[in-house]
């Protein structure tokens, strides 16, 4: 797979559409994840937060790159008509990024920038400062809504990425239970599942993730017959990635334990009813916490919420919760995670991962509703 140049090219139009309507003239990013998704460049030097990699999209012309200049060779085979600006090692050279945005012709422009809820600047507060004082006449607004909507919506390319995640995942999923061993402790569970991971070819720069948790008690107390397990767990794809639980029993489950994970299983099903294009996040919210209700459970309640969005960041916009409003239409990708604690402290949670389609939702991932069985 990989992220090609052409994929770039249509998200940087799109961008632009977007940024027209706004009336802005650039926009500039420097969090992670709408720098890979606009550049393609997915780097871990990003995250060192001494070495800011800014990607600047302006209305019209070539986009421009303000990066440790290591990485310019990589980035351009994802924009290869970009003009870079390299600097060298630390501390970051913030005249570069006033250099660029001159001979952009950006001084007096109305930039977009990462200003808003569920955003983050990549540059210091004191160099925005700064920059702000060496460029008076150039304004900056708030370039989430935009960069939200863009991302929200996944391209076909985005969404076979994001399957061949959950692939991944799942059968890392299958290796680890197949090669569980009597003693297995929670720990050393959870590294199986990490070692599968890697093993059916999760990406090492950018990690996937994997909780977990049992009615053992301690993290190293040996799983025993009649323990359930609980796992979060998902590797990713090009940048991508997947997230998905799942809930196992060692031995022969009970009749309360089938019972219980049905229940979960019900809800997860009455959320999915609720999924379609034109429906507000918010109403599935209330599908699964009427669901709750009616099977005896505390409702949904302020700010928690039942599933989110899923792309580059393995928590994405929208949330599925009562105070997220946003429409859902073709092509946004959600995880749907029912949950709840028993009394005993036990959490009872699943998730798979759903696309909205023109007539509903088409699974990405799915098997959550089953108990998995252990051989004890």
């Amino acid at each position: 797979m990989g992220t090609t140049a052409d994929e770039i090219g249509g998200r940087i139009a799109r961008l632009r559409r977007k940024m027209a309507v706004a009336g802005l003239d650039a926009v500039l990013v420097g969090e992670k994840y709408n720098y890979w998704y606009l550049s393609g460049h997915q780097t871990r030097e990003i995250e060192k937060v001494m070495r800011p990699m800014l990607f600047l999209v302006p209305l019209t012309g070539e986009p421009v790159a303000v990066l440790y200049r290591q990485q310019g060779a990589t980035l351009l085979k994802t924009v290869p008509t970009a003009t870079v600006y390299g600097y060298e090692d630390v501390p970051f050279d913030i005249e570069l990024l006033e250099q660029a945005l001159r001979e952009t012709g950006l001084e007096r422009a109305n930039v977009g920038m990462e200003l808003g809820a569920n955003h983050r600047l990549g540059l210091p507060y004191n160099d925005l400062v700064w920059l702000l004082s060496r460029l008076p006449e150039m304004t900056i607004t708030d370039a989430g809504p935009i960069l939200d909507d863009l991302r929200l919506h996944k391209a076909t390319d985005e969404i076979a990425t994001l399957r061949a995640a959950a692939d991944l995942s799942l059968g890392a999923w299958d290796q680890a239970i197949a090669k569980f061993q009597a003693g297995m402790s929670e720990s050393d569970f959870a590294t199986s599942v990490a070692v599968e991971l890697s093993r059916a070819g999760s990406a090492f720069d950018v990690a996937g993730h994997v909780s977990t948790a049992t009615t053992a008690g301690g993290r190293n107390t040996p799983i025993r017959p009649g323990d359930t397990i609980w796992c979060d767990f998902g590797g990713t794809v090009d940048g991508y990635q997947a997230d998905i639980a799942r809930r196992a029993v060692l031995g022969e489950p009970t009749p309360e334990q089938l019972a219980e994970h049905e229940r979960v299983s019900t809800l997860f099903r009455r959320t999915l009813d609720a999924i379609r294009p034109g429906v507000r996040a918010s109403a599935v919210a209330k599908a699964c916490s009427d669901a709750m209700e009616a099977a005896g459970l505390p409702p949904i309640s302020g700010r928690k919420r039942i599933g989110h969005g899923l792309g580059l960041n393995a928590g994405e916009s929208p949330s599925l919760g009562f105070l997220d409003d946003t429409m859902l239409e073709p092509g946004v990708v959600l995880c749907v995670e029912p949950r709840y604690f028993l009394p005993s402290g036990e959490k009872v949670h699943i998730e798979d991962v759903v696309v909205v389609t023109e007539t509903g939702y088409e699974h990405i991932s799915q098997g959550c509703e089953t108990l998995v069985v252990i051989d004890a």
